[in-house]
């Protein structure tokens, strides 16, 4: 789970049949995180939460929006496959 400057919650899931796979992720936009001026904060879920692209064959563990860009590096662990990390434009507005 990452959140943007902006406030944005960008988190991924995964499905996972084992340390061989098959696994399969989604990205997606969960909601939003504001704070008042009195300092309150309130998180706002998405329903449901906006698909922002789905990976076959992947497992997805970690989003990180980079900040002052639109770009999040997606971190894989796909146990015996291996792992990857890839940068996607998922963090904007």
């Amino acid at each position: 789970m990452s959140v943007t400057d902006s406030g944005r919650i960008t988190v991924s899931s995964a499905s996972d049949a084992g340390d061989d796979g098959p696994f399969d992720s989604a990205v997606s936009d969960a909601g939003r995180v504001t704070v008042s001026a009195a300092g309150r904060m309130r998180v706002t879920l998405a329903a449901p939460p906006a698909v922002l692209g789905t990976f076959p064959g992947f497992r997805i563990e970690a989003v990180e929006c980079l900040p002052g860009t639109s770009d999040a590096l997606l971190g894989t662990d796909d146990e015996n496959l291996g792992g990857h990390v890839r940068a996607m434009p998922f963090c904007g507005a």
